[in-house]
């Protein structure tokens, strides 16, 4: 799945601007793939998390806050792992 550009540049130049909808939508661009859905979160694994096990040993976590938008600090963890594996 291509990724939006501009939906990228947003999440690393906003992280606390996210919409939910939309960070579940970034991660799936970038190749994450949704392992369950609880309550408010949803967890994702990816293909190449291996690479970043020892540093990020949990899969991504994303949730929606009260306000509809992702958590901040689980957009910025999302791009940090991206970053590490060498996806963005």
């Amino acid at each position: 799945m291509a990724v939006d550009e501009n939906l990228l540049q947003k999440a690393k130049d906003n992280p606390e601007d996210i919409w939910f909808d939309e960070a579940v939508k970034l991660a799936k661009q970038l190749g994450w793939v949704e392992s369950r859905k609880r309550g408010s979160h949803v967890i994702f694994y990816h293909p190449q998390g291996q690479s970043v096990r020892a540093k990020y040993p949990l899969p991504l976590n994303l949730q929606r806050g009260r306000n509809g938008k992702a958590k901040s600090y689980q957009v910025r963890q999302m791009l940090q792992m991206a970053k590490e594996m060498g996806i963005v």
